[in-house]
Formats: C-alpha cells, sequence, structure tokens
C-alpha cells in the first residue's frame, strides 16, 4: 500500500508523526504537509500566487515535501506535482483536537481528506477529542489508529469516489480505548458560539471567542454525541452540500410574475 499524508497542524505536529508510525506496518507513506498551522482554516486553496514546496530531511519521517500552503493545497500539490502515480489512500491528522459535526465546516484535517477523495483516492480524516485532563500518548494512540485503518480499509467499508471518512477518538485512558468503532452520522446542531470583549475603545472592541466545545448541541445519534460518550466513531462524508428538500433539481421555476425592485 502507498499513503499520502498530511495535515493541518504543520510538518512538526506530534499528530503528523504518530499518523507516519502507525501506517509505517501497512506500507509506503509519503509525507507532503504545511509549514505552518492552518487549524479551522477549512478547505481554502491557493490558485493566484506561487506556491513554495520544500524537500527536507525531517525526523522521524526522512525526507519529506513542507508546502507553503494549506492541507488542501499539499494534496494538490502530492497528487498532481510530487507523485508519480496515484497514492491508494490519502490521511490526515492526527489532529489534536476533534473534528465532529460542523467542524467538518472550518476543519483544516477534514479538507485535506475531502480533497484527497474529490481527486478520486480513498480518504481519512483522524482526529482526537481533547481533555486538559488527560494528555495524548500519540505512541498509544498510533497503535489503535493501525487497528482503525486496517478495518476501514477492507472491502465492505469503501465509499465512491469523492467520498471519505472522518475517524474521532475519544478523550480515554490511553489503554481504554474502545475495542469496537461505532459508525455514526454527522451532527449538525450548531456550536455554542460566544464572545467576549478584551479591549474597548470608542470607535472598536477587540473580542476573544469564549464558547466552550462541550457545550455544543449535539443529537443521541450523532457524531458529536458518541464521542463525548466515549466512543470511538467513523462518518462517511459525501461531497455535495446539495439540500434535501423536496424540491425537484430539474424543476424550472418561472419568474415571469415575481417584480423587480424600482
Amino acid at each position: 500500500m502507498r499513503f499520502l499524508i498530511t495535515n493541518d497542524d504543520g510538518f512538526d505536529a506530534p499528530g503528523l508523526a504518530a499518523l507516519y508510525q502507525s501506517l509505517l506496518p501497512l506500507g509506503d507513506v509519503t509525507v507532503v504537509a504545511p509549514a505552518t498551522c492552518h487549524s479551522s482554516k477549512g478547505h481554502a486553496v491557493d490558485t493566484k500566487n506561487t506556491i513554495r514546496v520544500e524537500r527536507r530531511h525531517v525526523e522521524p519521517f526522512g525526507e519529506i515535501y513542507i508546502v507553503h500552503s494549506s492541507p488542501a493545497d499539499c494534496i494538490r500539490v502530492g497528487m498532481r506535482h510530487l507523485l508519480q502515480s496515484p497514492p491508494d489512500l490519502v490521511l490526515a491528522g492526527i489532529n489534536p483536537g476533534a473534528n465532529l459535526g460542523v467542524d467538518l465546516f472550518y476543519s483544516g484535517t477534514a479538507a485535506a481528506a475531502r480533497e484527497g477523495a474529490l481527486l478520486g483516492v480513498p480518504a481519512i480524516a483522524l482526529s482526537r477529542l481533547l481533555n486538559s485532563n488527560i494528555a495524548v500518548d500519540w505512541d498509544v494512540l498510533s497503535k489503535h489508529v493501525t487497528r482503525v485503518v486496517r478495518r476501514i480499509m477492507e472491502p465492505e467499508y469503501r465509499l465512491p469516489i469523492g467520498h471519505f471518512w472522518n475517524i474521532n477518538f475519544p478523550t480515554v485512558a490511553e489503554e481504554d480505548y474502545p475495542g469496537e468503532m461505532t459508525l455514526a452520522p454527522q451532527g449538525v446542531e450548531p456550536h455554542a458560539v460566544a464572545f467576549k470583549v478584551v479591549e474597548q475603545a470608542e470607535n472598536y472592541e477587540i473580542l476573544e471567542y469564549s464558547a466552550q466545545y462541550r457545550d455544543r448541541g449535539r443529537c443521541e445519534l450523532c457524531d458529536v454525541h458518541h464521542v463525548f460518550e466515549q466512543r470511538i466513531t467513523a462518518t462517511p462524508v459525501g461531497p455535495s452540500l446539495t439540500s434535501g428538500a423536496s424540491f425537484s433539481m430539474q424543476s424550472r421555476v418561472s419568474l415571469a410574475n415575481a417584480t423587480c425592485a424600482d
């Protein structure tokens, strides 16, 4: 197996090294990662400016490619410029922080996996819920990622082109990771968005995001609920943003009687 991996935290993040170690027993790994952190910057790509790509020796990987652009651009550069042929699997992560529910609209980790899927290769995004009281043991988590990737690569879990798996690990004592994986739909409830004023003057305010991640809404069947209940979740994510509302997508709607503004 040939793997292409990236992340949204930068090439020197411990989660990327853990992902690399998890895949070594399974095949050959090419690392194409961003030069700096792009967390929560979504599916940004740069088609207007030049992109610097460095080839550098970095432990524990050996030779890697460092891209001065977004995670999605890392996958574009990797698949369309650096690799001679497509990889068997694209993976992004391991992100220190969950990517659940509506996080997928913001997540650079999910964006990288989505880009690989859109370019025709099976893809997985991997994240781990954080809790300040339980540190991440990346070595232990890496071993669990190996197990999960082995399972999700089996033919029965193969998704259509353009779709990818979004996998989240809960916050647990590292030896207590569940022995099973829960398939769950993406939650659609919004975050508990809130801000506080940290500086104020006559003509401006400076705000700081103050909402708590765990205060977000969740339904009992969705990925958010299951990960907060200490389950490993896997969510199949599709490429279409077309609403499922009950309109015929081939309908032609007359505008003849719709008035224009005066």
